[in-house]
């Protein structure tokens, strides 16, 4: 076992005094030529992202760090249209749910004319529940991404509110 640690500690030093690769130099020197270009590239977001991949960082030459650029690309490019396809179908979600809301909002309204407090508070109190359901659906869609948030918040504090008060008015009516 002593004699193992030695090894083991040599074995670490040697790694850590290896120099590693870097960034081959058709990488850097391409890179350096995109960063001027019409649709300039960060070059060190060039030089990062084309050394993490396998196919660019074995490239010979400019083509095969265009194919594998491209290829990144297509894999980005399908990867943002299932986001946006997921989105879509969580905003469809998101529409039926305040077109619900919507529902039970004029249906309240009516009651509260009418002086049904009573009535309308549970279809406020209901109407107050909706935007935590578009919420629930943005976090199912997997996108890490909502769209939604800033509405879902508003339409939940208002129409808390409206609860809110409507029930304080039924409760003091049913008194």
């Amino acid at each position: 076992m002593a004699a193992a640690i030695p090894i083991l500690l040599l074995t670490f030093l040697l790694a850590a005094a290896t120099p590693s690769a870097g960034p081959s130099y058709v990488i850097k020197t391409t890179c350096a030529a995109v960063t001027n270009a019409t649709v300039g590239t960060p070059y060190r977001y060039c030089v990062r992202t084309l050394s993490a991949n396998p196919a660019a960082a074995a490239a010979k030459d400019a083509r095969g760090l265009a194919i594998a650029a491209t290829n990144l690309t297509a894999t980005n490019v399908t990867s943002t249209e299932l986001t946006i396809t997921r989105l879509i179908d969580a905003l469809y979600n998101c529409l039926v749910t305040y077109q619900s809301m919507q529902a039970s909002i004029a249906g309240a309204l009516q009651d509260l004319n009418a002086g049904r407090f009573d009535v309308a508070s549970p279809k406020l109190r209901d109407a107050s529940f909706q935007p935590d359901f578009c919420e629930l659906a943005m976090m199912e869609s997997d996108t890490d991404k909502d769209p939604m948030s800033d509405e879902n918040n508003a339409n939940y504090l208002v129409s808390g509110m409206a609860y809110n008060i409507a029930e304080l008015i039924a409760r003091h009516a049913a008194k």
